[in-house]
């Protein structure tokens, strides 16, 4: 019998996944990878890509991004796009710290609907928690739960913003989040010593951007990492742990693995990867994220440990403000916002500097910005994967190509960028999600509103 005709047949790239590097001929219809045959398949399709000479890989999913500043979903769903990213997973929380009022219920069904209403790319949500929020968690958590939620954060730092829970209140919220069949993302740091510190150098009128660093010294991470683990370890909590950035946690991270209880997953970021805490000095204000940028050594310990297997997922963690935003850009380090952008060029950075630079190999770059994230948030295998029946999302990657980083190239509404100059080789030239192009040589094709919020539910932990 004659075979229907495909949409679309991506021909002549090199087909990467978690665990090789293949040659075939990807065919697409209804939006999903139809089958991988051999280079020699000669079926019609409707629309033939021609990708020699590049990779082919599953669409990025940035599983840490805080759509809730200069940047909303609308805007950061774009630059996303451009950076290769076709599922967004960020975190939404009814905290005052982000101008949101009502509760968590409320702040999610909130933005399920600007999502979809104007989001570019497909996306779900994480659950940021406060400590206003623990009257009603019992209540809450389950309704959210039934959204289609299954990853709840909170901060063990950041009294002053209302976001910080003590011990007791983490072991709370991580009995209810365990008995919904969810699981718990903990902001690790030391908020009592990260308060005491920042308390005594401005009474000292120590205020540049080279005490923020020491504000927030690694310890207080490695800390707060060993207790989270340990209050999970006795209430049986699945863990996800974001954004480390210090050598210690890697430590602790590696004791705990070997322990084997409780289960967790680790993530870092890509500018714990490739910035330390110099650029302070360069940059002011601008350079500050919670936690901070650290030393060279831990740059090279946090590569090590994603080569070693301790991190499960690279991440961009983007919080990005305008520049006037970030003011006092020197004169008061401790008064200016945290987070940096990076959204755009999450994938492309990683890129060139862990397969270029031959630290890491591009099968395993795509465990951890793919495949890992689908499996963990839930999203197994409608995403992160090219096989038969997932998604069409992917990414047509040029290796030679080669560009530089200039903030007034880019498609967000931040107007700086951390890595403005920086020479980069290798970029996408086609973005697709769901068999649609969302960006094509440089151009969008995207609309507001394409992207589909994807409710999840927890595979990775069970």
């Amino acid at each position: 019998m004659k075979e229907e005709t495909a949409d679309i047949a991506i021909k002549g790239g090199t087909l990467v996944t978690s665990q090789a590097i293949n040659r075939g001929v990807i065919y697409i219809k209804d939006g999903r990878v139809e089958s991988i045959e051999p280079e020699d398949s000669n079926r019609s399709a409707f629309r033939v890509i021609d990708a020699t000479g590049k990779y082919v890989l599953p669409g990025i999913i940035d599983a840490h991004l805080h759509p809730v500043y200069a940047d909303k979903i609308d805007t950061l769903s774009q630059s996303a796009a451009f950076g290769g990213i076709t599922t967004l997973i960020p975190f939404i929380g009814a905290i005052r710290a982000w101008g949101k009022t009502g509760d968590l219920y409320d702040a999610v069904t909130d933005f399920i609907k600007e999502g979809e209403e104007k989001s570019a790319v497909d996306f779900g949500i994480h659950c940021s928690l406060c400590h206003d929020d623990m009257e009603t968690v019992a209540e809450v958590i389950p309704k959210v739960v039934d959204l289609g939620v299954i990853s709840f954060k909170a901060f063990m730092a950041y009294s002053k913003r209302g976001m910080k829970l003590e011990d007791g209140e983490l072991m709370k919220v991580m009995e209810i989040v365990a008995g919904n069949d969810a699981f718990f993302a903990v902001h690790a740091e030391n908020g009592t010593i990260l308060d005491y510190l920042e308390e005594k150098f401005v009474s000292e009128g120590r205020l540049g951007p080279e005490m923020y660093p020491l504000a927030q010294p690694n310890i207080a991470e490695a800390e707060a990492v060993f207790r989270i683990l340990t209050l999970a370890k006795i209430i049986q909590c699945p863990m996800y742990l974001p954004h480390l950035s210090a050598s210690e946690s890697l430590q602790v991270v590696r004791l705990f693995k070997e322990w084997g209880e409780p289960r967790f997953f680790s993530e870092t970021c890509v500018h714990y990867l490739t910035l330390t805490d110099d650029e302070m000095k360069k940059r002011g204000s601008l350079a500050k994220v919670g936690p901070p940028l650290r030393k060279p050594k831990d740059v090279e310990n946090m590569w090590k440990a994603v080569d070693e297997g301790l991190i499960d997922v690279i991440a961009s963690d983007t919080a990005g403000h305008l520049v006037k935003s970030k003011e006092p850009l020197w004169e008061n380090v401790f008064k200016a916002p945290s987070g940096l952008p990076g959204v755009e060029t999450l994938f492309t950075v990683a890129y060139d500097e862990g397969v270029n630079n031959g630290r890491v190999t591009l099968p395993l770059m795509v465990k951890l910005m793919c495949e890992n994230p689908a499996r963990i948030f839930g999203l197994y295998p409608q995403k992160g994967v090219l096989q038969k029946g997932s998604d069409a999302d992917l990414v047509i990657f040029d290796p030679t190509l080669p560009h530089t980083i200039r903030a007034d190239a880019q498609h967000a509404k931040v107007d700086y960028s951390m890595y403005e100059g920086r020479a980069c080789v290798g970029a996408p030239v086609l973005v697709m999600q769901r068999g649609n192009v969302l960006v094509e040589n440089g151009e969008l094709k995207a609309s507001s509103g394409q992207g589909k919020y994807l409710p999840r539910k927890n595979i990775a932990f069970k």
